[in-house]
């Protein structure tokens, strides 16, 4: 039997074929591979757009929203000036605007008697100005109680141990006012007693002292669209 032999030349014609067969082959994953990461950098990109272009579009509400509110509460501030018109020209209420907050300052001497937390009369005509002009908004209502720096009297003490508990008290009452009054939802507001230790002035004589008995009313403008 004669056995057929294989020219060396088509072993190496053959050998060729299969070498260019894998590198064709490994080319193709190659390829594939950077296909995939093509697609993987491509959909990132377009996620980062996505998230550049939600914090633009948050950006613009948020400014449109600042803008709003600050016209909100000049035109709050304008309406309480004339509705506390003799309030202001007597001294007993200050109003200031700042950073986007509108502060309505009552001395206690329109609102509370020396050493009380209940409410006068005059106190709740001022009060309810201030609620004609807020009633119908969504205005975040913050009630700051203050002192000035003198000692609770031994015969308050068993009431009021300090300043703190009777400045907390009485801006406790301002905020129960507006709610049971005025229909406020209590979500909207707070009450924070803060002593004798944010004055407007130095505690030097009366007249000073009298400035830093107060209760702030701070209004945030906070409109529903």
């Amino acid at each position: 039997m004669i056995k057929a032999l294989i020219p060396l030349s088509l072993l190496l014609v053959l050998s060729a074929c299969a070498n260019t067969q894998e590198q064709l082959e490994s080319s193709q994953q190659a390829l594939i591979k950077c296909e995939d990461r093509f697609d993987q950098g491509r959909n990132s990109n377009r996620l980062r757009i996505g998230k550049l272009e939600k914090h633009l579009e948050e950006c613009q509400l948020s400014a449109r929203e600042i803008i709003s509110d600050t016209s909100a509460a000049k035109q709050r501030e304008a309406e309480l000036r004339q509705l506390l018109r003799h309030e202001l020209a007597d001294k007993s209420v200050e109003l200031e605007y700042l950073k986007g907050r509108l502060t309505v300052r009552m001395l206690d001497r329109i609102l509370f008697e020396s050493g009380s937390a209940h409410i006068l009369a005059s106190g709740k005509q001022v009060l309810d100005k201030l609620m004609t002009s807020i009633a119908n908004t969504q205005d975040l209502i913050r009630v700051v109680g203050h002192t000035d720096d003198v000692r609770i009297s031994q015969a308050l003490q068993r009431k009021y141990p300090s300043n703190w508990e009777l400045s907390a008290a009485r801006a406790s009452s301002v905020v129960r006012y507006f709610q049971a009054n005025h229909g406020v939802d209590p979500l909207r507001m707070e009450a924070v007693g803060l002593s004798k230790y944010r004055p407007v002035t130095a505690n030097i004589d009366d007249d000073s002292r009298q400035r830093n008995r107060r209760v702030e009313v701070i209004l945030t403008a906070r409109d529903t669209k």
